[in-house]
């Protein structure tokens, strides 16, 4: 009897320890003293057994600690579980991201998107602090860098939602309406002056692939590059 109560005192005593090691360590740490734990009880219990009897229920005892073990896995993954819990989300976590226009900051946090615009009319400006037109204003500009126009067209959805959507609407009515200069066309396919048919062709070809809306890619930017494949077509 004594031998019994000392053997199931040293467990509480040591999923005590552990419990408190958990509730501090990181996962790595708890999936290594948690495989060195179970071993040691699993061990215990059988050298015990053996003891006692010579052997004779070590079968039996296999497969009585079979289900313990199953149950003990699961109980560890509810305690990893438990442990991310308690910790909350990891802090100070961000992704940084820059194009010609635009320095970004993704917080993983909070999801909040900030940065600061490096190039045009805004220079120097916080993003987060330009209003629906400004940053509008600077889509526009950007027009011919379709990384920057990405990361505004996500920056505008997060933050001003149907509002955006409707100017958005908006301006794409008056694409087809607007003159767009040569210069203009050539930015936006990055060629250089006078190029050749299947040099526009191809261009185009390149950049509607990648910015098509079908794959995720701006309406916007697609319509700006189908415009800008017209005017170059019309110069050669």
């Amino acid at each position: 009897m004594l031998s019994f109560l000392s053997i199931f005192l040293g467990i509480a005593i040591l999923c005590f320890v552990l419990l408190r090691l958990f509730l501090t360590s990181s996962p790595a740490r708890i999936r290594k003293l948690l495989t060195w734990a179970i071993g040691f009880i699993l061990l215990s219990v059988a050298v015990f057994f053996l003891y006692r009897t010579n052997g004779s229920f070590l079968w039996t005892l296999l497969f009585v600690l079979l289900p313990l073990f199953m149950r003990l896995k699961g109980l560890a993954q509810q305690i990893r579980n438990f442990t991310k819990t308690a910790r909350g989300p990891s802090k100070g976590q961000s992704s940084s991201v820059q194009t010609a226009f635009l320095e970004m900051n993704l917080d993983h946090d909070s999801g909040r998107m900030t940065g600061t615009v490096r190039k045009g009319s805004f220079a120097g400006n916080r993003l987060e602090e330009l209003n629906l037109e400004q940053l509008v204003q600077l889509l526009k500009e950007a027009e011919g860098d379709p990384k920057t126009v990405a990361l505004l067209e996500n920056f505008l959805e997060i933050n001003y939602g149907a509002e955006w959507g409707n100017q958005k609407d908006t301006d794409e009515s008056n694409i087809h309406t607007s003159e767009m200069s040569i210069d203009q066309a050539l930015e936006i396919l990055g060629l250089a002056a006078n190029p050749s048919k299947s040099q526009i062709i191809e261009a185009h070809r390149r950049l509607i692939v990648a910015n098509h809306p079908d794959r995720g890619g701006s309406t916007f930017l697609a319509s700006q590059i189908n415009k800008a494949k017209e005017v170059l077509l019309q110069t050669v």
